[in-house]
C-alpha cells in the first residue's frame, strides 16, 4: 500500500514539475510576443511622428509661400 502512494505521490511531483516548466515556456514566450508587439508599437508611432511633422512642415510652407505672394501681389499695384 505504501509504495502506491509513494507512486501517487512521485507522479503527482513529477506533473507539477512538468506543468510548471510548461507555464514558465508559455509566460516567456508570451513575453517575447508582447516585447515584440510593443516594438511594432513604437516604430509605427516613430513613423506616425514623422508623417504629422512633415505635414505640419509643408502647411508651414505653403502659409508662408502664400504670404509671401500675396505680399508681392500687394506691391506691384
Amino acid at each position: 500500500m505504501s509504495e502506491i502512494y509513494a507512486y501517487i505521490v512521485s507522479s503527482y511531483a513529477d506533473n507539477l514539475v512538468t506543468a510548471t516548466k510548461l507555464a514558465n515556456n508559455v509566460m516567456f514566450a508570451n513575453m517575447e510576443t508582447f516585447r515584440a508587439s510593443l516594438q511594432q508599437v513604437k516604430d509605427s508611432l516613430r513613423d506616425l511622428s514623422k508623417i504629422g511633422v512633415n505635414a505640419v512642415k509643408t502647411f508651414e510652407n505653403a502659409s508662408a509661400e502664400t504670404i509671401r505672394l500675396a505680399n508681392v501681389a500687394q506691391n506691384t499695384q
